[in-house]
């Protein structure tokens, strides 16, 4: 057997890794900045003054705590890959959650902004999730002939 360079998984994994991590990292990032930073980011992106701390800084908190969920799977992402669904359906539903609820905003457009955003996020790793799906749920080649030969062999 020769070794013809990296295995085509590893590189699907990398991708994988990759991209998961960026979605995380962004969601970890943005919570802390509402969290830390909740009147300075409403004024830039909203223009508003914020009435209620509270709920705002629990939604920084919630942002922060998601995105070191989607990182998790990186730990064993061969075998923690299918974690990758949840994240699609909670960017899914962010998705949906934002389109219906930006009116309520002082500024919609910045939130019709983050939904298309987080609809990206989500159709990206849904291509990373079929990638990786592909990758490890196909039977390798060179098991199933050794089993056939060996059927032939003892019959």
């Amino acid at each position: 057997m020769s070794n013809s360079g990296p295995d085509t998984n590893s590189k699907n994994l990398f991708w994988a890794a990759l991209i998961l991590s960026l979605v995380g990292i962004h969601s970890i990032l943005l919570g802390l900045s509402i969290y830390f930073f909740t009147e300075i980011f409403y004024k830039v992106f909203f223009a508003a003054k914020i009435e209620n701390f509270f709920f705002v800084r629990q939604s920084g908190i919630f942002l922060f705590l998601i995105g070191l969920f989607y990182l998790y799977p990186l730990f064993n992402l061969k075998n923690l890959y299918s974690l990758v669904l949840l994240v699609i359906f909670s960017k899914t539903v962010a998705v949906l959650f934002l389109i219906t609820n930006a009116q309520l905003t002082t500024a919609p457009a910045m939130i019709y902004l983050a939904a298309f955003f987080d609809g990206l996020m989500g159709a990206v790793l849904t291509v990373v999730y079929v990638q990786c799906r592909r990758a490890y749920l196909q039977p390798h080649p060179r098991i199933m002939p050794a089993d056939e030969a060996s059927i032939k062999e003892t019959a």
